[in-house]
Parts: C-alpha cells; structure tokens; sequence
C-alpha cells in the first residue's frame, strides 16, 4: 500500500498491545523497560560527552574519578553542572553558560558529582551514590532556571542551569522527507512535538520530516539539512520565528544506476528511553532516502524477544511499501558463536536466542548451523552481523580479542557455517570494526567462498542518546543492492544478496567493472589472459579507491582507479572506499566494501592454502573455546558437544580440501 503523510498504519492487535506494553515498562522502571537489566554503560552512553570521556580515561590510564574531573574542567560547559562535595559534606556547584529553553519545555542536562567524602544526592529526581574520593556522571531532565538537588536531607536550588527565553516558532521544508537539525546559541537541541528526540553519535540533534513547525527558543538557531548518504548537508544560520526552506544536494544517485538502498540490521523497539510507532519509524526511513529497511526483533540478553508480537504477526509481509519499503524480520543470537540476522523469511523460527541464562533456551545448543539452516528453509537469506568487534591478533595468536574467553558479538561461527553453505552474507560494514571485519571477510574469499558483503547498522530506534552509533539515523550504514531492474521489494534485494550483487557502505558509494562484469558475477578466464579493471568512488566524504585481490591491495587513486590484471590462477577483485571521519562518528573513518567479481581458471575457484589454514586453525581454537565456556545441559553435555564437533569436523573437511 502506499501510504499517506498523516496515515495511520493499521497493526494487527498484539502489536498495538505490545506497543502499549512498552510503554507501561518504560513509565514504571525506565531504560531496561523491566524485562532485564540494561548494561550501565546504556545508561552513561547519555552523557553528552562521553566521547572525551573515554579520551581522557584513556589519558589518565583508567582513573574513572579524574576522568570525570578533566571532562568537567574549571569552568563547565554549556549544559553540564558540577556538584562538588567538599571533605566537610558542603554541597558546591559549579556552572557554565547556562543552557536555552522556553516555558514549559524540559531541557537534558549533563551531571558531574565529585565528591570528597561518601554521597548520595537526587538530582532533579535522579539518585546519585558517590563513594569518598570518587566521581560519577549522570544525565536529567531540567525546566526550569534552577536545578533542584536533594542533599543532607534538604533541597538546594542550583540557579544559572537554565535560561528561560521566550518562546519562538520555527518552520522547515524541503522538498522530500529529510533529516533535520536545529540548535540553540547554546548548543542545545530542537524537536517538533510527536516525533523522537534523537542525537547522533557526533551528540547532533535530528529529526525527520518534509514540512514542520516547532517551538524554539527566541534568538539565533542553526538549521541543517539533509536526506542521508547520498546527499550533502545544507545549512544556515537564522533567527526564530522565520521559514526556513532547505534542499541539500545530492552526492550520488545510485537508484539511477540499477542499485538501491537497504539497512538490512534495525531495532525498532529495543527497550531505551523512548516507544517508538512504526510510523515514526518510516518518517525515519523516508527521510534517509532509505528503500528498504529491514526490522530485526530480537533479545537483548534476557528472555524478552523485542518486537515479536509485530514480526510474528506480519511474518512474509510488507508493514508499508510505496516511496519506501519495510519488512519486519528477526535475528538470533548466541553470544558465545554469534549473531544471525534474516531477510524475508515466511514463518518465525523455533527459537530466537541460544545461551542466555534465565531463557528458555538457556544453554549454547544446538550449534548456530541449526538457526541458520532454518531460516533459510523459511525462504530467508541469512547474514552474520557486527563480525568483529575488537580486532585480530598477531604473531603467536593470530586470533587475538576475536576468541577472547567471554560473551560479546564476535561471528565465531561464522568460519564453519558459511563453509557448509548455510550463510549467504555478512557485515563487512558494521557497527564495529570495519577493518578486521574486511580482514576475516578475505580470508573467507581466499578458500573459494562467496558470502555477500553487506551492511547493517544495527541501530536501536528506541534509544534517544547512544550507547556509540546504536542512536544513529537508520540506513547510516547500508547495502546496495543490483536488483537487474526489478522493483525495490524485500524479496528482491534478498536474491540480490544470494547472488552477491552487492556493496556494503558507511557512505561512500563504489563501482566496480571486471572485464565488463559488476559484484557477483564469475569471468571464466584463461592462464596468462589480462582482465581490464576499473573501480570509482563517489559520494560521502569519498577520498581513495583500492582495487584488492587475494594477495593484498593492487591498486588505489583518488577518485577512479584502473588496472589490467594479469590471470595467473583463480582469484577474486573487489574495490574498496576510505575516506575522512564520518560525520555521524567521527571517531570512524568513512569505509565501502563491495562483493567480489570471482574469477575462475578451467572452472577452478580461488584456493589459497594459508587462507585455508588460518581458517582450520580458527576452528580448533573454537572448539577449545566452546568446551571450556560454553553452557550446556549437565545431563546431555557429551551429547551437545557432539552436535558442536560435527559441524566443526564438517567445516574442517571443507577447508583440508583447500588447504592441500
């Protein structure tokens, strides 16, 4: 159906109750919405500042108390307040320019407590313990000129917090659904009522929308503009209450070219500090200039699976099409193997999630083959998301982090199942390492396979502020996919992702020609025969392209690169993108990938034994792993074993066969 600005979508029944569900955990206990505790760092991941947060606990060698102490300066910024605590329990505050807001309109406001003796305080109704000699951040909604502080059992009124301005109206337009964002003189940020008040990872207000009005505070704003990746950011300085008319241009239009947009890893409601409908969530989508977005429900390590009232209820089927298309889906996780998410599939899985205490599938059994081997027996392209979270080693280890001894996000199994063809794609692009994840993705390519690269942002839309990028506009990462000019559907971009006709991007949108053959195709190539290459890159923040192989970087330029490759064997090409920081992390530098163009010799796929051999060993140190700290059943351990040894030896087979 094609949908309406002002159209109501029409959710099946439990959806509509697990809406309202959502928020009645969310009003009566917060971020973990009562189903299971949040990681504390969710909750700090609000501090405006974490990121020079984490710089100066790096400087100070992890000392958390002057960490805080060097973030909060002498004299605090704009929207930060300092409550020192003196050795004689006197309450002493210290605060910057104040912050701007109207009548009426509460305003986020950073905390620091550093106390010289033990403390608990409630600020503007947020209880705060700080040990003697500590420090301790925290974030609170403020509305008013002064910030009420519960201290020594009476309350001191911290004024200068605040600056109440009259109120203004502001209105923006553009000529398309488009990101917004506007703020203050302060840098505090603006939001029209009734949409989620969202900040990036580069602590950047945003909103979507085509034609709005909002209340602001009187005086100088900024207004920005722009539609996603694809286009550049407009911007202009203005005084409230004015129209303000934006359209930002556009970098690249790869829908022109046959290849369209999809963020294949999004969480529309995954506990956090804001509910959102899924019409918020396409007004998200339309203003990325996204075409496909693809929403998981999953768990986030307790037995609650987030969404699946609304993905069971509409499995197999559009929740809108028309200008944008989503579908509701659904990722498995195993915290000790990996995390598996689906495109399109026809039916829900048997389980959702392996190996999280409390659940009723408590133990790391069955392997991860299995969730894989049925959602694709459900119609569905499986891909294994966020590979790599904290890199590989070297030498001695060439492991490293990835086969650490405890419980994160790493793709373990990912090196055995996608050799036993159960995996169609993976994450080149993800929310974590980028690098090491093109790292693992070669070695893969090496031994003959052939998993797509994609992307996926796995952003939380639930989270206002954080943690990292999981607040980031949806489609911020994507896939594009070459869907041969058929229309943009789930199913469409699915097969796109089988047959590996894709890229993977953070922005940068990459090209790429082998012998006149894009990503996924196979040349049939003699020995000694010379393969003319050509790999381009525009589009956001583009700088160099590298044309890469099974033996490294070929060739890199600014721009457009060329090659004529000389076939001495099979190999794979891919291009590559790198850019400046990204402007939604800057901590990130700008990243593409795309699939391969495989080149076959007589029929041969590429078989690179050490490739092979780095991949066997991955293996016997996985085994080791999954022995000494996965959980099973105490009455069927042989035997849960026994299933993880088998797909293991399966794997090996495949890869002793490459490696002779």
């Amino acid at each position: 159906m094609c949908c309406q600005d002002d159209e109501v979508l029409a959710l099946p029944a439990p959806a509509i109750e697990a809406l309202a569900h959502y928020r009645r955990l969310r009003d009566r206990r917060g971020w973990d919405w009562g189903d299971e505790d949040l990681p504390e760092f969710f909750r700090l991941a609000r501090f405006s500042r974490l990121g020079d947060l984490t710089d100066a606990l790096a400087a100070t060698g992890g000392d958390w108390p002057a960490a805080i102490r060097r973030v909060a300066g002498d004299t605090p910024p704009p929207g930060l307040v300092v409550l020192a605590v003196s050795a004689s329990g006197a309450l002493v505050p210290r605060v910057g320019t104040p912050r701007l807001t109207v009548a009426g309109r509460p305003v986020t406001v950073d905390v620091v407590v550093d106390a010289a003796v033990a403390t608990t305080l409630v600020v503007a109704g947020t209880p705060m313990t700080v040990e003697a000699g500590g420090a301790a951040v925290a974030t609170v909604e403020a509305d008013g000129p002064v910030l009420p502080v519960v201290h020594g059992g009476r309350t001191v009124e911290v004024p200068g917090v605040l600056e109440v301005r009259p109120a203004a109206t502001l209105r923006v337009r553009s000529g398309a659904w488009s990101r917004w964002s506007v703020v203050d003189a302060a840098g505090g940020g603006w939001w029209p009522d009734g949409v989620p008040p969202k900040v990036d990872a580069a602590h950047r207000p945003y909103f979507h929308a085509r034609d709005t009005t909002l209340t602001v505070p009187a005086g100088e704003l900024t207004v920005s503009c722009t539609r996603g990746p694809e286009y550049a950011t407009a911007s202009v300085v203005t005084a409230a209450d004015a129209v303000v008319e934006l359209e930002p241009e556009r970098l690249v239009d790869p829908a022109a070219e046959g290849w369209h947009s999809a963020d294949l890893h999004v969480h529309l409601n995954y506990s956090g500090d804001l509910v959102v409908t899924p019409e918020q969530a396409r007004a998200m989508q339309r203003g990325e200039g996204l075409e496909l977005m693809n929403l998981t429900a999953g768990n986030l390590g307790g037995a609650h699976v987030y969404d699946r009232a609304l993905f069971e209820a509409t499995v197999g089927e559009d929740l809108w099409s028309g200008d944008v298309v989503a579908r509701t889906s659904v990722e498995f996780r195993n915290d000790l193997l990996g995390h598996v998410h689906a495109l399109a599939p026809t039916a829900p899985p048997t389980r959702y999630q392996t190996g999280h205490e409390g659940t009723e599938h408590p133990h790391d059994w069955p392997p991860n083959a299995a969730a894989c081997a049925e959602l694709r027996a459900a119609d569905a392209s499986t891909t294994y998301a966020h590979p790599v979270f904290a890199g590989f080693g070297s030498g001695d280890d060439p492991y490293g982090p990835f086969l650490a001894p405890h419980r994160t996000v790493e793709a373990r199994e990912l090196v055995a199942d996608v050799a036993l063809g159960l995996v169609d794609a993976m994450e080149v692009v993800s929310c974590f390492d980028d690098a090491a994840g093109a790292e693992l993705y070669h070695r893969l390519l090496g031994c003959g396979l052939r998993p797509a690269a994609v992307a996926g942002s796995d952003v939380f839309l639930s989270f206002a502020h954080g943690p990292g990028v999981a607040s980031n506009p949806p489609g911020w990462l994507r896939t594009y996919a070459d869907l041969g000019g058929a229309p943009v559907t789930a199913e469409a971009v699915r097969d796109a992702v089988r047959a590996g006709r894709t890229l993977a991007t953070n922005g940068p949108f990459v090209s790429l020609a082998v012998a006149g053959v894009g990503p996924g195709s196979v040349v049939d190539a003699r020995a000694g025969s010379v393969l003319d290459v050509t790999a381009r890159v525009r589009g956001l923040e583009a700088r160099e392209v590298v044309l890469v192989g099974p033996d490294g970087e070929i060739a890199a330029g600014e721009g457009v690169v060329t090659a004529s490759v000389e076939v001495d064997g099979p190999l794979w090409l891919a291009a590559i993108a790198r850019g400046g920081p990204h402007p939604l992390d800057p901590e990130r530098p700008v990243f593409a990938h795309t699939s391969p163009v495989y080149v076959e010799v007589g029929g041969a796929r590429v078989a690179r034994a050490a490739d092979a051999r780095w991949c066997l060993g991955l293996l016997d140190r996985l085994e080791q792993l999954v022995v000494a700290e996965g959980r099973f059943d105490p009455a069927r351990r042989d035997a849960q074993l026994a299933d993880h040894r088998d797909v293991l030896d399966r794997a090996r087979e495949f890869y002793c066969e490459v490696a002779k």
